[in-house]
């Protein structure tokens, strides 16, 4: 009897996780359907006037953001993008599971190579760097591809964030922090995998994804705080706000759930309602005003924050 009891309670626990019983907001736009199986990359345009959306099947789409229409769509890819990465020029280069590698000017391939599968990509001092499965880094020029020189990071790489002059490396059980010269210049620990390792506006603070926890990593003096959320499952992806106020998360296993934070004292501020299916990719376009989503469920999530200022509730992150 009280085996059974034990398992009701847990049974109850993890439906509640599932169904994101909290009260959420919806968000403002659904683009449904935008890539079968489900969407893999998403990013912002450097000018904030369009989007880029990727999926699983390796399609890409670009849209516009003040209609939110599809401007037009390309195949370049025969597997899962798993990175996007818009350029100053107005291009974008992409990279996935099939080892290509694609530099886009509008609808059209200007430059391809393939390789190894491509899990991040991050423009570091003017370059293209792309992490690999292999355990490498590979440097490209940015206006035409060209490869420059590769260096070994010591394990496959997970996630790559820039600013100014430091590159976060992701790695399985750490985080490796580069100069210009793609030296290590200090090695942050990480006692599980840094899920969409992000820089702070100001590079002061590093942010990645994990079980239940947001991962945060004080970057001059290697402290890691881990901090408690209400995702019941992996923390996917996280994102700061342009102005660093804020920062967005969301859930991949059982709630799919958004959660927007204050990074003061990393209190909830903000509830969206949960994908209908895991929870891939979330970032915030370039001016602050929208917050955009995307997931297995095939959809992109728009999320107009323009409306109204986050107001702190005093809402405090569960324990787990």
């Amino acid at each position: 009897m009280t085996k059974n009891l034990m398992l009701i309670i847990v049974f109850i626990h993890f439906l509640s996780g599932c169904s994101n019983l909290m009260t959420a907001d919806p968000p403002d736009h659904v683009l449904a359907g935008s890539h079968e199986f489900g969407t893999t990359a998403l990013a912002y345009t450097v000018d904030g006037r369009s989007f880029i959306s990727a999926g699983f099947r390796g399609d890409i789409r670009v849209w516009d953001a003040d209609t939110r229409r599809s401007l037009y769509g390309v195949s370049g890819h025969r597997r899962a993008v798993r990175a996007i990465l818009p350029l100053p020029s107005g291009g974008f280069v992409s990279g996935g599971d099939d080892g290509s590698l694609i530099l886009w000017q509008d609808d059209r391939i200007k430059a391809q190579h393939e390789g190894a599968a491509v899990t991040a990509l991050a423009l570091f001092q003017g370059h293209v760097v792309s992490g690999h499965t292999d355990g490498r880094l590979r440097i490209w020029s940015a206006d035409s591809l060209h490869p420059l020189h590769e260096t070994p990071v010591g394990g496959s790489v997970v996630a790559l964030s820039a600013h100014e002059a430091q590159l976060a490396v992701g790695l399985k059980r750490r985080i490796l922090l580069l100069d210009p010269a793609f030296t290590p210049r200090a090695v942050l620990s990480s006692p599980r995998t840094p899920h969409d390792l992000q820089f702070s506006p100001s590079g002061r603070t590093l942010a990645a994804g994990n079980w239940f926890r947001l991962s945060v990593w004080d970057v001059a003096s290697g402290e890691l705080r881990s901090i408690p959320t209400e995702h019941h499952g992996l923390l996917t992806s996280v994102a700061f706000s342009p102005d660093g106020r804020y920062l967005a998360t969301l859930g991949r296993h059982t709630d799919s759930a958004i959660r927007v934070l204050d990074t003061a004292d990393f209190r909830v501020v903000k509830r969206y309602q949960a994908h209908k299916l895991c929870g891939t990719i979330i970032r915030f376009s370039p001016d602050g005003h929208t917050l955009a989503s995307g997931s297995d469920d095939e959809s992109v999530r728009l999320h107009d924050l323009g409306k109204a200022p986050y107001l702190s509730r005093g809402a405090t992150p569960s324990d787990h």
